[in-house]
């Protein structure tokens, strides 16, 4: 409950600024996988919800800056194998990107998330979630790449991918390399964008 009150105080803020940024919130779906956990398939259905500010500072490029709740994870079934296995993340976001406007109604957008870890759960055989055992990262680290399309001065939907830069949870086994220390969170979402004010 605290999260959803955090949220609408942002957005009431943010409407409240609308004379000098452009703002809007979003919601979507997820489709994760946790890199490292051997178990291989965007198979885990999220949720995404957030606002966010952004302001030009050129012509066509803009920086933005946001709030975002978002569910990640993994899961992988299969009878045949007798695998039953599911990971359940939840995220607070601060997303720092900038936008570049290709088209009218298109930008690209790109740069870093922030993230904090709510809780995280696991199912290891099909008896119900609990308490993630060994521990994840409370904090993570991540980049992400997206295109915008605008149906209009309010509405546009969106395509993003997301990779954590740092490890979420180091391997199980204590094996550790270089630039390989642990499982990572590989998603896409796809959200519909309401702006609260018209792109300027």
């Amino acid at each position: 409950m605290r999260h959803r009150i955090l949220l609408f105080l942002l957005i009431i803020s943010l409407y409240g600024f609308s004379q000098e940024f452009n703002a809007g919130v979003y919601g979507g779906a997820v489709a994760s996988q946790l890199d490292g956990d051997t178990y291989d398939g965007y198979n885990k259905a999220g949720f995404i919800a957030g606002a966010y500010v952004n302001r030009n500072f050129k012509k066509q490029l803009s920086w933005q800056m946001g709030l975002r709740y978002i569910q990640k994870g993994s899961k992988r079934v299969s009878e045949k194998l007798g695998i039953y296995y599911k990971s359940q993340l939840h995220y607070m976001e601060i997303p720092l990107t900038i936008r570049y406007y290709y088209f009218k109604k298109v930008d690209i957008e790109g740069g870093i998330s922030a993230g904090y870890l709510i809780k995280a759960l696991e199912d290891k055989g099909g008896y119900g979630l609990a308490e993630a055992d060994p521990p994840f990262n409370k904090f993570e680290a991540s980049a992400l790449f997206g295109l915008n399309y605008h149906f209009s001065d309010k509405i546009a939907v969106a395509g993003h991918f997301s990779y954590s830069i740092t490890s979420v949870r180091p391997y199980s086994s204590g094996y550790e390399a270089f630039m390989d220390k642990g499982q990572h969170n590989n998603l896409f979402y796809f959200t519909l964008i309401y702006k609260l004010s018209s792109w300027k």
